[in-house]
């Protein structure tokens, strides 16, 4: 295909319509959903979402929100007459603000202009709204910063996120009080109402810090009376802590960690008694990795969901602790599963030619019913999809390694072509069934296969979807078998004659970007390499990223301890093997990965005069919120591909 014809640009591809929530109403018949576009003028660049309602049979789709500002958050009142969300249209802080269903203009129930409501939940009788927030600072914290007199003590001073409690009024008025619920030196993870109106379970950590959530704690808390103080039920240590109260009161479900809790993550649902006395596990789903989404009708079931190989499963997990059962059948993955009193189940589902849509799930039955899909803009590419298939070899250990082939647009069987082999971060990641024109991914992989390129996205063992043990089977072996695991696949699609054994280029994020920079210091295959946001030097990532505790969790010692592992883990340390053209791309706000790691494989790069760019991306953390700025990182990729492999100097993918 000729370089002017190219039709999937990045340009195009970021106004991708992709849905970031789901609701069920309380009796089923419609579902609200958000979506997720970008917004570009002179001034301004940033993803907004709005929401929209469409009926459970499918008959009915609209927008309800509108604006250059961002809805989210949905919450059905109990009775399905209101929809309470978060809006930033009041001075660019999120508010509660509440519409009727049937029609009408919004209003705030909230108004905040130092601070942003974070989640929102109606209490069963509809009286109040509960939520969490950041606690506005105090007058001598303005006056300090306005000073310039505000040092902040670090590992000590933290914003804390806290529960409040705000009355329901109908209609446009001056927003009522709301009360604080929670106080001190904790911060507030998730929360759920108790039947009676009058207490709420939460979770709440010792700081907002993201490496304290094995200290993670569900408590009780009464929100009636000024003096009400927590009741502590359990340690959960689960990273996702969501507490669901059960139809009659007596239980409420969370995730909870396995001891010791491990990066890696394994945990399952253990139902805690309101009332105190023992908890009940539920039992363990094949991942080992439950994801809370709600209890049936009746009380005797809790749904949970995750990976399962490279799509995911809902589960039905009875209350006895018997073993589950999978309640949906088809390869779609399926994603922000979200329950309604009735025992429905809507969710997010995709496939590879298929683009993101609402499906409704009635668990009793196991019927999936289509309830919208987001329209295509005029922006979006009239341009055919590759063929994409989900392939599987042996790792030289003999394990079995799953991974999904794109194959080129053009693909014609016997011919040779180059590959690029992605690498997905965590390392628990997973590569899924998901829309592969999605501009989701690091890699495009849609322009990839235009471009006459076949994409490998391999899980290899590390990955989430494939069990416990498979997912543990990384443990202080970076760069080990996991490497094995995609050389292995790297050269099964060689050995079956598809694949170019001299036009190979690696990529990745984050984990990846670490084992693209680990996969450059040990051989040369590759012609070219891309490194997002990868971790280079396991030392100093350890001794600046936001979660310390994270490699030392890996590699069972602190690097103080025992320094050989971090020495012989690390790609800066053999980055006098490396002569393939690298690309670096990071955000320089990122503190998960910090750009300190991108800036010491540049400039060990460029001493020893390997080709080699770093770009770096104002204001953007370990993700982009920026729709110009992801743009560039995977047009830039893109182009860094085509110019090393397939000679192609001049940029093709700039309009």
């Amino acid at each position: 295909m000729s370089r002017e014809n190219l039709l999937w640009k990045i340009e195009k591809q970021i106004y991708y319509p992709s849905i970031t929530e789901v609701a069920p109403s309380p009796d089923g018949r419609w579902v609200v959903y958000a979506v997720k576009e970008p917004l570009m003028t002179d001034e301004r660049s940033e993803f907004l979402t709005h929401l929209y309602l469409a009926s459970a049979d499918g008959d009915e789709h609209f927008q309800l929100t509108f604006g250059e500002y961002s809805d989210r958050g949905a919450q059905w009142s109990p009775d399905g007459r209101y929809i309470a969300f978060l809006s930033t249209r009041n001075k660019e802080k999120a508010n509660i603000y509440i519409m009727r269903v049937n029609g009408g203009e919004a209003w705030a129930l909230t108004c905040y202009e130092k601070t942003n409501v974070a989640a929102l939940k109606w209490s069963p009788d509809g009286k109040q709204i509960a939520f969490t927030m950041t606690e506005p600072p105090s007058e001598e914290k303005e006056k300090a910063q306005k000073a310039k007199n505000d040092p902040k003590l670090w590992g000590e001073d933290f914003d804390f996120q806290h529960l409040f409690v705000v009355p329901f009024v109908e209609g446009p008025r001056t927003p009522p009080e709301a009360r604080q619920i929670t106080s001190g030196r904790f911060h507030v993870v998730n929360f759920d109402w108790l039947p009676d109106s009058r207490t709420l379970a939460f979770t709440h950590r010792p700081t907002p810090v993201a490496d304290d959530w094995p200290q993670t704690r569900l408590s009780l808390i009464a929100v009636d009376g000024d003096d009400a103080k927590p009741r502590e039920l359990a340690v959960v240590a689960d990273y996702e802590a969501k507490p669901v109260v059960s139809p009659d009161g007596h239980w409420i479900a969370c995730g909870t960690s396995d001891r010791p809790a491990r990066w890696a993550f394994a945990n399952r649902i253990v139902l805690y008694p309101v009332d105190g006395g023992e908890p009940r596990p539920l039992a363990y789903t094949p991942d080992s990795q439950s994801g809370m989404i709600g209890w049936s009708e009746d009380g005797q079931e809790v749904y949970a969901w995750e990976s399962s190989g490279v799509t995911s499963q809902i589960w039905a997990l009875p209350i006895t602790g018997e073993s589950g059962r999978p309640i949906t059948a088809d390869e779609r993955l399926k994603t922000l599963p979200a329950v309604n009193r009735r025992g429905q189940i809507a969710f997010v589902g995709q496939d590879f030619p298929e683009p993101n849509a609402v499906y409704l799930l009635d668990p009793k039955a196991g019927e999936v019913r289509s309830v919208a899909q987001p329209a295509m803009p005029e922006e979006w590419p009239d341009a055919p999809l590759p063929k994409v298939e989900v392939i599987r070899w042996k790792a030289p250990d003999g394990l079995e390694i799953e991974g999904i082939l794109v194959y080129p647009l053009d693909y014609t069987p016997g011919q040779r072509y180059p590959l690029i082999l992605e690498v997905h971060g965590g390392p628990a990641g997973v590569f899924s069934r998901s829309f592969i024109a999605s501009p989701d991914r690091y890699a495009n992989a849609a322009a990839l296969a235009e471009r006459g390129f076949a994409v490998l996205r391999p899980n290899p063992r590390g990955s989430s979807g494939y069990g416990k043990e498979f997912r543990f089977a990384n443990h202080a072996d970076w760069g080990g078998g996991d490497y094995a695991d995609l050389m292995a696949g790297v050269d099964t699609l060689i050995e079956q004659g598809l694949v170019d054994p001299d036009r190979l280029g690696v990529l990745g994020w984050s984990y990846g970007g670490f084992m693209t920079s680990w996969i450059i210091g040990h051989t040369d295959r590759f012609k070219a390499a891309c490194v997002g946001a990868g971790v280079t030097d396991l030392i100093s990532m350890t001794g600046t990223s936001d979660i310390p505790g994270f490699l030392p969790d890996y590699f069972d010692h602190e690097f103080w301890e025992d320094l050989q592992p971090y020495l012989d883990h690390s790609p800066i340390f053999y980055v006098q093997n490396v002569s393939t053209p690298t690309l670096i791309q990071h955000g320089d706000a990122d503190e998960r990965v910090p750009i300190s790691q991108g800036h010491e494989l540049y400039n060990a790069l460029k001493r020893r005069g390997v080709p080699v760019k770093m770009v770096i991306y104002p204001r953007q953390e370990h993700g982009f919120s920026e729709p110009r700025l992801s743009i560039d990182v995977k047009r830039r990729a893109v182009e860094w591909l085509e110019r090393w492999i397939l000679g192609q100097e001049e940029a093709h993918d700039r309009d």
